[in-house]
């Protein structure tokens, strides 16, 4: 039996099949895998600037949130509510400013207003048409009632009228978006500076992974990491928020403005998984890509 077993060995083929493989580089899985945490970062900071870009730099978003939240149905309540306790003291019956409140148009009010400090102009409610307004109807209940102006000064008219432009001002005015209308307005270009050249190195890296990798598995298989490791990063912020319902636990003045916060910055942070969603879509291609190059290098080998 040994004799057959030594018949059938050939050392020379044993040796030129161990040495048909190239050894495998230490180094090369390092630089590949340090690459691939580089693209995963710039991916991640990439998804932040876009989702500052999309919603707080979005005039467009804040009044779409307005519009799911039933924000200006809320402030109209607010403002009815606040006239017509100055209204008791002023001997103005509720009709009076359950009607003129009526005659408002709060989508339009809240749409100058939310264009004017996105585009830098102004922070400010504009307060005119409803001082003119207000002061108009003011002067119709007095006529139509036959009240003797005599008995009214026109100081304490002004005074009543500037009474009501306040509540209205606090009732119409986003406070927390008024403090950061400047810096929204100064940071816009920077921001699209910085996405551009976010989009530059991360395609470079990319570039980098998939041409200097040798076989093809391997090229997809970085990406993968990469892309998989940007989904869960990106996951990871609004399902914190989430689960710590610190968005909820805001305390804010009024009902219009809380619900306001939290239809806004919930919206927000679902732009994350919106991205995550992407990335978690680029994983699954590159590792079905990665199985085929894998499968096809098994053979020839």
């Amino acid at each position: 039996m040994s004799d057959e077993v030594e018949l059938h060995f050939d050392p020379e083929k044993k040796h030129e099949h161990h040495h048909s493989r190239p050894k495998r580089s230490v180094v090369k899985p390092i630089v590949y895998g340090f690459m691939s945490f580089m693209l995963a970062f710039v991916l991640f900071l990439l998804t932040v600037c876009m989702v500052i870009r999309l919603t707080l730099f979005s005039s467009d978003f804040m009044i779409g949130s307005m519009a799911s939240c039933g924000y200006y149905s809320m402030v109209k309540d607010e403002l009815k509510d606040g006239l017509t306790a100055l209204g008791h003291a002023s001997g103005l019956p509720d009709s009076f400013c359950a009607e003129f409140v009526e005659t408002i148009d709060f989508r339009q009010v809240e749409m100058n207003y939310i264009v004017s400090f996105y585009s830098g102009s102004s922070t400010l409610v504009d307060d005119t048409n409803f001082k003119q307004s207000f002061r108009a109807a003011i002067d119709k209940y007095i006529e139509d009632n036959n009240i003797d102006k005599s008995k009214t000064t026109e100081s304490s008219l002004v005074n009543l009228v500037d009474k009501a432009t306040d509540i209205y001002i606090d009732n119409v005015s986003i406070p927390f978006f008024s403090i950061l209308a400047n810096y929204i307005y100064k940071l816009s270009g920077t921001l699209n500076v910085i996405m551009m050249v976010l989009v530059v190195i991360a395609v470079i890296i990319g570039l980098l992974i998939y041409f200097t990798n040798e076989y093809k598995h391997r090229r997809h298989r970085y990406l993968c990491y990469a892309f998989i490791t940007s989904a869960i990063t990106a996951a990871i912020i609004p399902t914190i928020v989430y689960v710590s319902g610190i968005v909820a636990k805001v305390n804010l003045g009024t009902r219009s403005i809380y619900n306001l916060f939290v239809t806004y910055f919930s919206s927000m942070f679902r732009y994350f998984y919106y991205f995550a969603g992407i990335y978690l879509f680029l994983a699954i291609i590159t590792f079905v890509f990665f199985r085929i190059a894998y499968g096809k290098t098994a053979k020839h080998h």
